[in-house]
């Protein structure tokens, strides 16, 4: 993930105007060197090579001032995105507290509604048995008196 992150920051800088205007200043300077190297004289190759010299250090300034406000606004994000996510974490960790208190509930009223309905069925259904047993003692008593 790192190494992604990084190959796109180079892109990006090899992308922007400045490099590309630093990178094409070197390459014609270097070739206009390598046309004069035969004709000019030690003086002149010095007075050259401090104008490429400085030029480069320009550059190279440039690019450095570049690559600080990239790496700049890269730290910046990467700081709004932990307080993001430590945000959504906080979030995240309420909506689960509030899921399983309701589960809690949910399930404590559940066992509650299946007692409750087995003690119903269960007095429900002696309640009937005693029925059956009544109605059978009478008719034994009937049978019996005639």
């Amino acid at each position: 993930m790192a190494l992604t992150k990084i190959q796109s920051f180079i892109k990006k800088l090899s992308e922007s105007q400045n490099v590309k205007k630093v990178v094409q200043d070197i390459q014609t300077l270097s070739e206009e060197i390598q046309k004069r190297v035969h004709t000019l004289n030690k003086d002149e190759a010095i007075r050259k090579y401090k104008e490429i010299l400085k030029k480069v250090s320009q550059a190279e300034g440039d690019l450095e001032k570049e690559v600080n406000k990239v790496i700049g606004k890269i730290k910046k994000s990467a700081t709004d995105v932990e307080k993001n996510l430590g945000q959504y974490k906080k979030k995240a960790l309420v909506q689960k507290t509030k899921i399983e208190k309701m589960l809690k509930e949910k399930n404590s009223t559940a066992s509650h509604r299946k007692s409750t309905v087995k003690t119903k069925k269960a007095s429900t259904s002696s309640v009937k048995k005693a029925k059956k047993a009544k109605a059978t003692v009478k008719r034994r008593t009937k049978k019996v008196t005639p």
